[in-house]
């Protein structure tokens, strides 16, 4: 069985006609609409208005009357009126069908069938950007709209004041950059961000009530009908420090800050950076250099990705360490190199200071005060008097003449063996490392 739609609009009588051949041969008789629901609407009330003609334009139900059947999404309407029907309360978001059948009193035939959608979701915009953080003075955003939405003269932006895009910060955006690249759906804007700004943000959003789309429903903002372009030229800065303990010493008068250990654990690196970076941990590693050893990353991106932490394996027993970073290979999420940053240097020391007695004296000897130097291998830190172990006689003074190199002088007894020892862990050196025990010095006093 052949189908046939036939849909006529008169423009002055505002008439439309839908017909379906039931049968092979042309029909005698025509469904006419005179009244149906829009395409596309977003009302779940609907109005069908019909009447059966002849070919000639008369009245095909005038005289033996017609035999009427309605159904709506394949399902019989009882009663099905002669001239129209009121459907309410239909399913919105979807597609009905409304079918008539007409049968006259002559036994002829046709049938007529109308489709549309009830669609009551309004349509929203999305704004998107590649660059929410830059340094730029220019970028383009991507005005985004989730069905066609060509209603009320559409989305426009004439000029920077009569403009579908609302901008709050230190921004404006340019009306002659808007380019349609989908029309009713996707357009693109370029917004310049204020060069008289070091820092700072731009609110972009979308204007309310600029549209409607085919149903007729406005267009309404969502959480995706706003973006934040934050824009910042200040210099990215770089922390690069180390958990090694500093110590303030006084060398020749002027006093430094040293940085020493001899504990492998303490030696951790550590770069912090102003403003969270686009790098990855490998690509940080490889712009940082080190003379001995190897860095080994044992923390991933650590406060959104501003903070990084190494730690360094594989080092000798004594070394003096330095690390740099190539600063300039690291980029900030606005795109700006990071700031050049001095290098970082300190000792690691493993080995224990050894310490050497020797005096002067002959091994026996008439006089009473004995003169004995002690020598550390090293600098040494909390070496006093009262670590010297004397027996035969007493320790009558001590002097440091450097860190390394001390004095001492011992009174000796009457017939008696001096013996002077420095038992080991009494001192240290700058990097904790205790001193080994010293020499058994003896001098005889007779």
């Amino acid at each position: 069985m052949g189908l046939l739609k036939f849909l006529q609009l008169c423009v002055c009588s505002a008439i439309m006609a839908v017909g379906v051949l039931l049968n092979s041969a042309e029909p005698t008789v025509l469904i006419r609409f005179s009244r149906a629901p829009p395409p596309q609407s977003r009302f779940s009330t609907a109005i069908f208005g019909y009447s059966v003609e002849r070919l000639d334009g008369s009245n095909a139900c005038k005289k033996n009357g017609c035999s009427i059947h309605c159904e709506l999404d394949g399902r019989s309407l009882r009663p099905c009126p002669a001239e129209s029907i009121v459907l309410k309360n239909l399913t919105v978001n979807r597609e009905h069908k409304f079918l008539l059948n007409v049968t006259t009193g002559d036994g002829e035939t046709n049938s007529s069938a109308y489709s549309w959608f009830i669609d009551t979701i309004p349509p929203t915009a999305t704004i998107h950007s590649e660059q929410i953080y830059t340094n730029a003075e220019k970028v383009a955003i991507d005005v985004t709209f989730s069905e066609a939405c060509s209603g009320q003269s559409g989305f426009k932006c004439v000029d920077s004041s009569n403009c579908d895009v609302i901008i709050k910060g230190p921004a404006h955006v340019r009306a002659s950059s808007l380019r349609v690249m989908e029309p009713g759906i996707k357009y693109s804007l370029d917004i310049i961000l204020s060069l008289r700004s070091m820092y700072g943000r731009a609110v972009i959003t979308v204007a309310e009530n600029i549209c409607t789309d085919q149903a007729g429903n406005h267009f309404t903002r969502t959480n995706g009908s706003t973006i934040i372009i934050h824009f910042d030229r200040r210099p990215v800065q770089l922390d690069l420090w180390t958990s090694v303990p500093s110590y303030e010493l006084v060398i020749n008068g002027v006093p430094r800050t040293v940085l020493a250990t001899n504990k492998l654990e303490d030696i951790k690196l550590f770069l912090d950076f102003s403003i969270p970076i686009i790098n990855s941990t490998k690509q940080i590693l490889k712009t940082l250099h080190v003379n001995s050893g190897n860095l080994i990353p044992i923390h991933g991106k650590l406060r959104a990705n501003r903070r990084f932490v190494f730690e360094l394996k594989n080092i000798s027993i004594t070394e003096i360490i330095t690390i740099e970073v190539r600063a300039g290979s690291i980029l900030g999420r606005t795109g700006t190199p990071v700031f050049p940053v001095a290098p970082i240097m300190f000792l690691y020391d493993s080995v224990n200071p050894g310490v050497m007695l020797s005096t002067s004296s002959p091994s026996i000897t008439k006089e009473s005060n004995i003169n004995v130097m002690v020598e550390f291998t090293k600098p040494v830190f909390g070496f006093e008097a009262s670590m010297v172990k004397v027996a035969g006689g007493t320790l009558t003074r001590f002097k440091e003449l450097s860190r390394a190199l001390y004095s001492l002088t011992v009174l000796a007894e009457a017939q008696n063996v001096v013996s002077v020892t420095i038992p080991a862990g009494k001192a240290s050196d700058i990097s904790g490392n205790l001193n080994l025990a010293s020499n058994h010095l003896e001098v005889k006093h007779c």
